[in-house]
């Protein structure tokens, strides 16, 4: 998506953060405990009331070989910081396990 801008909008030091950066603490955010909260479309990852990631179960109805084929699959969206901003990551799994597992290797923390 392209966004249309014009000079007089633009800030003459550059574009503003898209999201606002929480204070840094002395305490590393790793080390801090991850928290699983059920929602209706699945789980949502919090450390300490910040979201970090949302876990959902989903299917994929088709056809292989001419046969009717139904996927079951959970999808993890996280958010990524890099150099140049946060990006919104996707990664898929075969069970909820797995995507538990894959969010506690990533980012860190007890649940």
């Amino acid at each position: 998506m392209n966004a249309i801008t014009t000079g007089a909008l633009r800030p003459a030091h550059g574009y503003p953060p898209p999201l606002a950066r929480l204070p840094l603490s002395a305490q590393p955010t790793r080390n801090r405990p991850l928290t699983f909260r059920r929602t209706y479309t699945g789980w949502m990852v919090y450390r300490q009331r910040q979201p970090l990631a949302w876990i959902v179960q989903g299917h994929h109805s088709g056809r292989l070989n001419k046969k009717p084929k139904t996927c079951c699959f959970v999808d993890v969206v996280f958010l990524r910081e890099t150099h140049h901003g946060i990006n919104l990551e996707t990664a898929d799994f075969e069970t909820a396990a797995q995507a538990i597992q894959f969010i506690r290797q990533t980012f860190g923390g007890a649940a």
